[in-house]
């Protein structure tokens, strides 16, 4: 895909239907929000990750066993982001991928950073302060995801994601003319795109023109949410989006077809599924900028959809 940056002229309502960027032209925004859903991290031991984020980064319980949020699970929109865990053998770590990060703000991070030491999570920058940021430490998990810890009081829990690509502001101006969400300068300083679906989470973009695709990396990739995938799609598709699944798939529960046996059903079929371990959901992938992979999910019985 070709990325381009000219906004220019563009008024906030005409932003909502056009933005410039893909070739010539960007997609049309699929609608007001489209929230972003959860970091998919790719782990050895899905059950010791999980706990992991419970007990070192104030996680709780998400929508299924595999995965972790930083706000209680509603069954309704706005849904709280998750960090999602799937089996991988020998995940790469995130240093060097597109996906560089997460993000996490403490409230007392000195205290925080103190914390981690004695529960022997790995340091690997100690707490300083940083220009556009603040203070600001990097963590490890056992698996090879940086984390970036950061105090920002207006936004506790996980705080944002941090991607490397050859084009930050052609990149951003993708996500926010794609997905939804606002283009800023946080802090003044640093560009970014922030989400209020619930509490505050930011898109930070760094230039690395020799970042890798994040295939094969812990940090797998990221998942945004819309509530009308037909749409979204459409309008990706437009634009030029590369698909790497099947871009208008259907819901497919767990089911067995069983044919009656006995002599009053003779030949009946009968379909049984079983409950879902989640909300029914339907999912696109794609390419992003820089070789993000992204991931669409749609919660299907999250708010009546």
């Amino acid at each position: 895909m070709r990325y381009s940056t000219r906004m220019a002229g563009i008024s906030r309502a005409a932003a909502l239907v056009l933005l410039v960027l893909l070739g010539n032209s960007a997609p049309a925004r699929a609608q007001i929000t489209d929230p972003f859903d959860h970091i998919h991290l790719a782990v050895p031991d899905v059950e010791r990750a999980r706990d992991w984020y419970i007990q070192n980064m104030g996680a709780l319980p998400g929508e299924s066993t595999n995965s972790v949020a930083w706000a209680p699970w509603p069954g309704d929109h706005p849904l709280p982001i998750q960090l999602i865990f799937s089996i991988a053998a020998d995940p790469r770590p995130s240093a060097g991928s597109a996906i560089d990060h997460i993000g996490f703000s403490f409230t007392d991070l000195e205290a925080k950073v103190a914390g981690l030491r004695l529960a022997n999570v790995k340091i690997v920058t100690p707490l300083a302060d940083v220009p556009g940021i603040g203070k600001q430490a990097i963590a490890e998990d056992p698996w090879g995801t940086k984390l970036v810890l950061v105090e920002d009081p207006d936004a506790p829990g996980l705080h944002h994601v941090g991607v490397r690509v050859p084009d930050p502001d052609a990149a951003l101006a993708w996500f926010a003319g794609s997905f939804g969400g606002e283009r800023i300068k946080f802090r003044g300083a640093i560009d970014a795109v922030r989400y209020r679906d619930l509490g505050l989470f930011y898109l930070f973009a760094v230039k690395d023109p020799a970042s890798q695709p994040t295939d094969g990396h812990v940090i797998a990739h990221l998942g945004f949410g819309p509530i009308d995938l037909e749409r979204t799609v459409k309008a990706l598709t437009a634009a030029g989006a590369t698909f790497t699944s099947n871009p208008n798939p259907r819901l497919n529960p767990a089911c067995r077809l069983l044919i009656g046996d006995n002599s009053d059903t003779p030949g009946v079929r009968k379909l049984y599924c079983a409950p879902p371990a989640q909300l029914a959901h339907r999912t696109v992938d794609l390419e992003g900028p820089g070789g993000i992979r992204l991931e669409l999910l749609q919660h299907l019985e999250a708010g009546g959809h």
